[in-house]
């Protein structure tokens, strides 16, 4: 996949470690450390190791405007049923700063994102889990084309998910 991808307004990239710091103080805004589990990781220490893993992971795009880091969003293979990574199917996560929500700014980097995947012939889902009561984000998945697949009850946080799926091939 060629970078950056573009749009109108935003610019899809590679995240790389120079980002960490801007990185570290979106997953440190309460409402995406809420949302992403963030919240769950009890000290500015680890966060920052979980930031650096994620920035570290293939297919982690950082989404900018003006060159501003202002979301993510990140890729990661699923697990087969053999235990291992799964290439074909892929879970995506992703996060915007809230004072940019509501604009349409995650719609227009998904969309963008998934017409740049759905050219590879070796990716054949996406799948997303969001809690169930986020309403706005269960409106993104669905505009940009996502089905709701399951529901289940979060084992961690004891709050019920709805897993999206989006086909790809």
């Amino acid at each position: 996949m060629d970078l950056p991808i573009e749009t109108n307004r935003l610019q899809l990239t590679e995240l790389t470690l120079a980002d960490l710091t801007a990185y570290e103080k979106l997953i440190s805004i309460p409402e995406i450390a809420a949302g992403a589990g963030f919240n769950l990781v009890s000290n500015q220490q680890m966060l920052g190791a979980v930031a650096k893993r994620q920035i570290a992971t293939p297919n982690s795009f950082g989404i900018r405007i003006h060159d501003r880091l202002i979301g993510a969003i990140l890729l990661y293979e699923q697990v087969g049923f053999d235990h291992q990574p799964d290439p074909a199917n892929l879970e995506l996560s992703y996060f915007l700063h809230p004072d940019l929500w509501h604009q349409g700014i995650m719609s227009e980097a998904l969309t963008k994102l998934i017409e740049e995947l759905a050219v590879n012939p070796t990716i054949e889902t996406l799948n997303a889990e969001v809690f169930s009561d986020n309403q706005a984000s269960k409106g993104v998945l669905k505009k940009v084309g996502f089905q709701v697949k399951t529901t289940l009850i979060d084992p961690l946080v004891g709050k019920e998910k709805t897993i999206y799926q989006l086909a790809l091939q």
